[in-house]
């Protein structure tokens, strides 16, 4: 199986009754630190790194966003003003390696580093209580949060969740050697655009934001650093599982899956349905509840914000 097709690839025909396509060949390169994520960001030291994020600020209920794999905070621009508006003191960071987070071969990549990490900026932020909202690796590092015992987190939103399905030893090592830094990088922009609407029930031309940041981002020097971080939070998603302990999560818990998501189960080692996945793990969750949303794919908070945030503040009425 050739590298290009793993992952996240579908064929252009998936998408060619969706979009029509451009192209940023001689589009000039995009610093990340010039990324438009629609609000702005702050920075400063975090256990031990340069760390990006976005606070509201006030004294309303905290929730804390956690971008998936190679996105980044600006993945959260269709939810952040809808949470911020309902009163509620709302946080999205860029986890080291991504965004405008610093880059370094010298950093320890894993979910474990990023969960401590994300405790650091709470106890920075001086947050006693938060509800994490992650994203598929940024559920996973939800959860290893939780599992790490940290006592500021109250609940947990994971949406469209890694670390749920189980992977045998040698599909992890599978996973783990194909996505290299040499495989982020050397991505064409046609495999660019195919691979974020494997992401999508629909694509649509609105989101085409999407393709010209990541395209122009590969143009910087800067990409190479986030290559390797990909690569390595890849690793990391299967060296440090956490579905075996989920019967430890008692914080309560919402998983919100897309009904038609390309990614989960992996579709090159597994096959099947979503739902199955995330009804076992809320099942094995003491407190938690699911909620699958029709004619959606993996990256929902974008594909159906409206929907997601009701969800979320539904939850947050509740708990």
């Amino acid at each position: 199986m050739k590298h290009y097709s793993i992952i996240l690839l579908v064929t252009a025909a998936m998408i060619s009754g969706c979009t029509s396509a451009r192209f940023y060949h001689n589009a000039p390169p995009l610093p990340f630190s010039e990324i438009d994520y629609t609000f702005s960001m702050q920075t400063g030291e975090i256990n031990g790194v340069p760390l990006a994020w976005y606070d509201s600020g006030g004294y309303g209920e905290v929730v804390l966003f956690v971008h998936g794999l190679a996105s980044n905070a600006g993945f959260w621009r269709y939810n952040v003003p809808d949470l911020r508006a309902a009163g509620l003191r709302v946080i999205a960071v860029d986890l080291p390696g991504y965004g405008k987070s610093g880059k370094s071969y010298d950093i320890p990549y894993g979910l474990g580093f990023y969960a401590r990490t994300l405790e650091a900026l709470l106890e920075h932020l001086d947050i006693s209580s938060v509800t994490v909202i992650g994203h598929s690796m940024g559920a996973q590092i939800a959860l290893t949060l939780v599992l790490q015992e940290c006592p500021r987190v109250k609940g947990l939103v994971l949406l469209s969740p890694a670390g749920i399905e189980r992977f045998k030893q040698g599909e992890g090592e599978w996973l783990k050697k194909s996505v290299t830094p040499e495989f982020v990088i050397n991505t064409p922009e046609e495999h660019i655009r195919a691979n974020l609407a494997a992401n999508f029930y629909c694509w649509r031309d609105e989101l085409e934001w999407m393709v010209e940041e990541r395209a122009r981002m590969a143009k910087t020097p800067e990409f190479r650093g986030f290559a390797y971080a990909v690569s390595q939070s890849v690793a990391a998603m299967i060296d440090e599982p956490v579905w075996m302990d989920l019967e430890k999560i008692t914080v309560p818990v919402m998983i919100v899956g897309g009904a038609n998501d390309n990614l989960i189960p992996n579709p090159y080692l597994h096959g099947g349905f979503t739902e199955p996945i995330m009804r076992r793990g809320a099942e094995e969750m003491p407190n938690a509840e699911l909620h699958m949303l029709p004619n959606t794919g993996h990256m929902l908070q974008i594909e159906r914000p409206e929907k997601v945030n009701r969800l979320i503040l539904d939850f947050l009425e509740r708990k």
